[in-house]
């Protein structure tokens, strides 16, 4: 009979909801401006950022245009994410991004967004906040810019 509860058990634990992800940009610098099924776009006198986390949960899609007349530097190797429960991820871009030019615009893939999609893990997430810094030189100043995911799951 033990035997046959264990296995009811593991059956069971195979049958957990998978879950899918979105999240809504807050506390942003200004209010975002929402683009249909694309990144939510903040702006200050200096930077443009337009910010996406994937619907997998995967990895965080960010552009940054540096709208200064001088070089910006992103410090790619010192973005962080905090999750709910406060742990910190160092995220890093996928390639070799380099400075940002006045008035141009460079974007990245950064990893690892490592989000749970099974069960009660996943589901805990759904109305919990993360937190993206991204640290900058701009008009040679360091900055540290704060952008806030509430993030929302569903079912799939």
């Amino acid at each position: 009979m033990d035997a046959r509860v264990a296995w009811i058990a593991v059956v069971l634990a195979g049958c957990a909801p998978t879950y899918r992800y979105s999240f809504d940009l807050t506390e942003p610098l200004g209010s975002p401006q929402l683009q249909d099924n694309g990144p939510q776009v903040v702006s200050d006198a200096d930077v443009q950022a337009d910010l996406r986390i994937d619907a997998d949960g995967d990895k965080v899609v960010i552009g940054v245009q540096n709208k200064t007349d001088q070089v910006l530097q992103v410090e790619w190797s010192n973005i962080t994410l905090t999750r709910p429960d406060g742990s910190v991820t160092t995220l890093r871009p996928g390639d070799d991004v380099g400075w940002v030019k006045p008035g141009e615009k460079v974007a990245a893939e950064l990893f690892p967004v490592v989000l749970p999609h099974k069960g009660d893990a996943a589901a805990a997430y759904d109305g919990r906040r993360l937190q993206l810094a991204v640290p900058m030189i701009v008009r040679r100043a360091a900055r540290t810019y704060h952008f806030t995911f509430t993030a929302h799951t569903r079912k799939t």
